[in-house]
């Protein structure tokens, strides 16, 4: 075991030996914080985005049921959707909901007209909208002039904006337009007894599967029922293609800074000669080993917790998410982007994992290599003598 006097000493001689060939290690240090940056941005967004969807995913009806015809969707009748689903066993507390796509100012907007549609607790701190008023979300709030928008779908409404929803809540309210239950029949030319779809509730989630065909069978109209396991399965793709495309994408980047590492040491003829060296008076090669190890985590460390806490800054606060948001996935802009860090400590320990133990294992084993010859030979790698 190394004394900690002379382990003092190796750490003095490694910032030495540093500030010698400062120009490479600073360069080494750049590319390692990126090639950390670039990992743990595309890992801990995928991460938060995965998160933040099973946490909304997770306050979502276990089944939804759309009634189907000749031309696709078509509105059921809220009463008797009801009344049927109610008699299936397992079922409990059928919602009718009633929601829609608009054209809006900047492109298709989300009507919303019952609670069931968006999590209670997105809406809690908002007064609910009157006849001919509106809550919007944030990229709608941005599209309006003059507190006011237009939509359309089987007809027009002029509707006066009278809020928008919390930052905390864009990722499932961008696009949303929250109007009286009214407003939205009025666009959707729908009759008062009709409604969107019909949200169902289990007593047991296990059995989503198994339920559906009971539940199709009930209506006396064909309907098409989505589970909350396949909208999550669905999601979870989502976030986890761009996250693993940008990974895949780093990994030529990983192996070339090895490449680098393990190469430059070999073919350049001076620092083996200054290895030789050292053991020409006295240094033997546990403490060679040593310095190189010790030098490479002076370099690593702050690369390594740079790139990791940069990542961090530019996933978790915004506005840095909401451009990360853009760059990764070539969606919108989201300048106020909210994500969920639960588990982020584990994904940055494994994100520090692979790449810090493959770089100290390339500078090890480069190290080992270069000064298992006899000191002689290193000696006789430069033409000094």
């Amino acid at each position: 075991m190394i004394r900690s006097d002379r382990f003092q000493s190796l750490i003095i001689w490694a910032a030495r030996e540093i500030q010698r060939h400062s120009g490479h290690n600073i360069l080494l240090c750049a590319c390692l914080f990126s090639l950390v940056f670039l990992v743990a941005t595309a890992l801990l967004f995928t991460q938060a985005l995965d998160t933040t969807w099973a946490h909304l995913i997770d306050k979502a009806p276990d089944l939804i049921v759309r009634r189907i015809d000749g031309g696709g969707w078509a509105p059921l009748p809220a009463d008797e959707a009801v009344g049927c689903a109610i008699r299936v066993p397992g079922v409990i507390d059928p919602i009718p909901r009633l929601w829609g796509v608009a054209t809006g100012p900047d492109g298709p907007v989300t009507i919303v007209a019952s609670p069931a549609v968006v999590p209670d607790e997105m809406l809690e701190s908002l007064e609910p909208p009157l006849v001919g008023q509106a809550i919007v979300g944030h990229a709608v709030a941005q599209a309006i002039k003059d507190a006011a928008i237009d939509l359309m779908v089987v007809n027009a409404l002029h509707l006066e904006v009278v809020g928008t929803f919390s930052a905390s809540t864009l990722l499932a309210t961008n696009d949303v337009v929250w109007v009286t239950a009214a407003d939205a029949r009025h666009l959707l030319g729908l009759s008062p007894h009709q409604a969107s779809d019909l949200a169902v509730h289990l007593f047991r989630r296990e059995e989503e599967q198994a339920i559906q065909a009971d539940l199709a069978a009930a209506f006396p109209w064909p309907v098409r029922i989505t589970d909350r396991s396949a909208s999550a399965l669905r999601h979870h793709t989502l976030a986890t293609r761009s996250g693993g495309i940008a990974v895949m994408a780093c990994i030529p980047a990983l192996l070339a800074l090895l490449l680098i590492i393990v190469n430059v040491p070999l073919h350049h003829g001076g620092q083996r000669t200054h290895w030789g060296l050292l053991q020409c008076m006295g240094w033997t090669t546990r403490d060679l080993i040593y310095l190189q190890v010790i030098k490479a985590m002076i370099i690593g460390t702050p690369a390594l917790f740079g790139g990791l806490a940069s990542a961090y800054a530019a996933v978790f606060y915004p506005p840095a998410a909401g451009t990360t948001a853009f760059l990764l996935t070539g969606g919108h802009p989201l300048p106020s982007l909210t994500l969920c860090n639960g588990g982020v400590l584990i994904t940055m320990l494994e994100i520090a994992a692979m790449i810090g133990l493959p770089y100290l294992a390339a500078v090890f084993l480069t190290c080992l290599r270069s000064v298992s010859h006899d000191p002689w030979v290193l000696l006789q790698a430069d033409s000094w003598n």
